[in-house]
């Protein structure tokens, strides 16, 4: 098995709408996505999409990616950025941006930004300005490989590279192949944040927090 690990390209695209979804949902049958479209997946696929090729620097541009390809095959990928790049949009203003390029009306987004609030009660405080690592999803064929295990050697020692001190994750509570591996990493539980709200809509307790020095 050949493994390459690179940053993601523009024909990368189909390829990291899927590892945003996957991400998303986590060891659930649904995620943030999910719920904030009602389930239409196609239309939550065409907003990703909008949003990895966004013209401004977010939390979910393609450009944040490494990807980890198996025998020249996309396989895993994960995302790293720091939260006070200049330009920074917030996910709220990409998202509604993309979702009007995708022609949802108003009132559809006004109800998914209603749907996604209960997500929002469990969000931890901010620690400042770490690298933040997110968006780590592995296609299953190609899981159990060790794949996460070096994208994240990689995507931490960029953030070293660039100067940050500090590194974040945050996971679903009760995703425990994702905590091990982070654990494994050198991340350790920093702290966790559980509402009935967000069980409710979620299906799960809440979020926790994991962060490295690096």
């Amino acid at each position: 098995m050949s493994v390459h690990i690179r940053p993601a390209r523009a024909d990368d695209l189909d390829f990291l709408v899927e590892v945003v979804i996957l991400a998303a949902r986590s060891h659930l049958q649904r995620g943030v996505w999910d719920i904030m479209f009602a389930d239409d997946e196609v239309l939550a696929r065409r907003i990703v999409r909008s949003i990895l090729v966004g013209e401004r620097p977010s939390w979910c541009r393609r450009e944040n990616f490494l990807v980890a390809e198996v025998d020249g095959q996309p396989a895993a990928a994960l995302s790293g950025y720091w939260d006070g790049w200049p330009e920074m949009a917030p996910p709220e203003v990409e998202i509604t941006r993309a979702a009007a390029a995708c022609g949802l009306s108003e009132a559809a987004l006004v109800q998914g930004f209603e749907g996604l609030a209960p997500f929002l009660t469990c969000l931890p405080p901010d620690l400042g300005q770490p690298w933040i690592v997110e968006w780590v999803a592995t296609l299953a064929p190609f899981r159990r490989r060790g794949l996460v295990d070096r994208l994240l050697a990689e995507v931490l020692e960029e953030g070293r590279r660039q100067g940050h001190r500090l590194a974040q994750i945050m996971i679903l509570i009760g995703n425990l192949p994702a905590r091990r591996a982070y654990e494994r990493a050198g991340f350790v539980l920093r702290d966790e944040k559980r509402t009935p709200e967000f069980e409710a809509a979620v299906g799960c307790p809440g979020l926790a927090r994991f962060t490295m020095t690096l």
